[in-house]
């Protein structure tokens, strides 16, 4: 009867685990346009904040999420050897962002969650839609190792973005 407990408690365990932090990744293509192969080149466009999300007074200097979601995406690209001048471009949408608390993260799993989301479109030179990718990465477990996950989300959502681009096997099709 022990073990059965036990093995109950760390099954909610890793379920909680599990489902509190995730990253949903969708990549739509758009129908009709260019095909976006693999081994293609990509540089960043155009990275816009309509979140809405403001950081309280004295914490503005904190991170802007524009340069934040720059500068991750052209790590990420250069870190896969995608980056160039190629024929692509991603503007990214921030569409939601919650910097969370790892402290409430520890004490209540989902309370304090850190939250991403974005929608990456990919477009060639003349600005022609080939697809979109929404992005949403969220941090809702955790106390002390998941510290500064306000600023490493977007690293995380960067490189799956730069993932699904290189690596076709990785798209999954749109339920849209």
């Amino acid at each position: 009867m022990m073990k059965t407990k036990y093995y109950l408690l760390m099954s909610i365990f890793i379920l909680f685990l599990t489902a509190a932090c995730s990253t949903k990744v969708t990549y739509v293509p758009i129908v009709g346009a260019e095909n976006v192969e693999a081994g293609s080149l990509f540089s960043v466009g155009e990275v816009s904040d309509k979140s809405g999300f403001k950081f309280p007074e004295g914490e503005e200097e904190k991170i802007v999420l524009t340069e934040a979601m720059t500068g991750a995406l052209k790590k990420a690209l250069e870190a896969k050897g995608a980056q160039g001048e190629g024929q692509w471009l991603i503007n990214v949408d921030i569409t939601e962002y919650a910097p969370g608390n790892a402290f409430a993260r520890w004490l209540m799993p989902g309370a304090g969650a850190t939250v991403l989301g974005v929608v990456a479109h990919i477009v060639n030179q003349e600005g022609v839609a080939a697809a979109r990718i929404p992005i949403r990465r969220s941090i809702g477990f955790g106390g002390g190792y998941t510290i500064g996950a306000w600023e490493y989300v977007f690293d995380e959502v960067a490189e799956a973005i730069v993932e699904t681009l290189i690596n076709p096997e990785k798209r999954t099709p749109s339920k849209n």
